[in-house]
């Protein structure tokens, strides 16, 4: 494949005697083309969440027309870097970030025009690179009123009988009139009534329409507002490449259930089990890495490391709510010391499981870029040594404290050491990578 060069260059003339001319600041940007690496299986992916809180605010985008365009400048950076799945904001008109959706079926909102999503995706697909919308299903606001719903219009049947909104029904416009909810209930947006035959087929009607923007990889928000057979449901209702449910929750037998029971669809008919957001290993990351509790991570630690559910798990350090960027109302920060944060991706880009970074991190969290150098060489690695969803980890030492370590070998090609305690390998192995908290080896 050809590469596109691009180059950019500042010429400034110098007076001088021999009337030379000199090219100042001349660099050079080579396009490597479409990822030798890109393919149709999930499981060799990386992640990315493109955004945070506020992003589409935030004053580090003010030389941007609006979100959608800052990440279309990067999307070929993201493809050289080998990224192929982007995880981008919900895509509806509603509040703020999109979390409580107003009208389903207008792409325009605060992120940007339905033109500049629809060029954005089309960038993405050019690359061979995947494209998530972030599906709000489990609650709406009205237009006017809490319960007007419009773009697509539905009737009070769409609301669960429970919601606030039955308390004052002269206040809050329509008095729901649906099934009692079946999950947990979301006190600033409508709860919807997914038995409602109205409300299902509204949102297949949804899914079609993101699929005509070109998104074709689900992230479903807030899972436990609503049963698993749902998403099994809307999943089996189009075809798709990625789906992945926020089941925000550190336990990893319950993370398990609630990706088991996706499996089925209201009818019973059997479909692809749906992914899930690693919480375990968050939770189990921060504990080993920033409190030194290296042990943390022994065997069957999180969903990542239970055999048969590599592929269904979501590696993460932190994401929108969790990242604690442009909001006060968050505690659940991995860390914010830079080598730590290094120090996780080494761990999920070299295990099982399909890795996301996040985008605040990779864009915005180290103005000197070392640690979006860091972790571009990290999923070289990955990429190069075929470490994979499903790869196999076997675990060499563990050791607690300051001078403590964990120490572990993927697929018998690498050796992964993190912590600042010492530890000597053997002469099989050589330095690939080596960063303020851990080592990369190579056989």
């Amino acid at each position: 494949m050809r590469k596109l060069i691009y180059i950019t260059a500042f010429m400034k003339l110098l007076s001088c005697s021999n009337q030379d001319s000199v090219i100042e600041n001349q660099e050079i940007f080579v396009d490597q083309g479409i990822s030798i690496y890109a393919d149709e299986n999930p499981n060799n992916d990386v992640m990315m969440q493109a955004f945070w809180w506020y992003s589409y605010s935030d004053l580090k985008l003010s030389n941007f027309s609006s979100y959608y365009e800052f990440i279309q400048s990067h999307i070929i950076n993201l493809s050289n870097s080998y990224i192929d799945l982007i995880w981008l904001p919900p895509p509806s008109e509603g509040e703020g970030m999109g979390y409580h959706p107003r009208r389903l079926f207008n792409f325009t909102s605060e992120h940007g025009s339905e033109q500049e999503l629809k060029d954005l995706i089309s960038l993405i697909k050019s690359r061979k690179m995947h494209a998530m919308a972030d599906l709000v299903l489990n609650h709406r606001i009205g237009s006017l009123t809490w319960t007007d719903f419009t773009e697509p219009i539905w009737s009070c049947n769409s609301i669960c009988i429970d919601d606030e909104s039955s308390t004052d029904p002269n206040a809050f416009g329509t008095e729901p009139c649906g099934d009692l909810d079946e999950g947990m209930s979301w006190g600033g947006a409508r709860d919807l009534n997914h038995k409602s035959e109205e409300v299902q087929l509204g949102l297949k009607e949804y899914l079609l329409r993101l699929k005509e923007i070109g998104f074709d990889s689900w992230r479903y928000d807030f899972v436990k507002g609503f049963p698993a057979k749902y998403v099994g449901e809307y999943n089996e209702s189009t075809d798709y490449y990625f789906s992945v449910g926020e089941f925000w929750d550190g336990n990893l037998n319950s993370i398990k259930q609630w990706i088991d029971k996706t499996e089925k669809t209201v009818s019973e008919i059997i479909t692809k089990k749906s992914a899930a957001f690693d919480f375990t290993l968050k939770y189990k990351l921060k504990d080993a890495l920033v409190n030194k509790n290296y042990t943390a991570l022994e065997k069957d630690h999180s969903l990542s490391s239970l055999d048969g559910y590599g592929n269904r798990s979501i590696t993460f350090l932190d994401n929108h709510d969790t990242g604690c960027i442009n909001r006060t109302d968050c505690d659940n920060v991995y860390s914010k010391n830079l080598n730590l944060i290094a120090s996780g991706y080494a761990y999920i880009l070299t295990h099982p499981g399909i890795p996301m970074v996040w985008g605040y991190h990779y864009f915005f969290s180290d103005p000197s870029e070392n640690l979006k150098t860091q972790i571009n060489e990290l999923i070289k690695i990955r990429k190069q040594k075929g470490i994979n969803a499903l790869s196999k980890t076997e675990i060499i030492e563990l050791k607690n404290g300051s001078s403590g370590f964990y120490v572990a070998e993927i697929d018998g090609k690498i050796l992964v050491k993190i912590g600042e305690g010492l530890y000597t390998v053997d002469n099989s192995w050589s330095e690939l990578l080596k960063g303020e908290n851990y080592i990369i080896y190579s056989k």
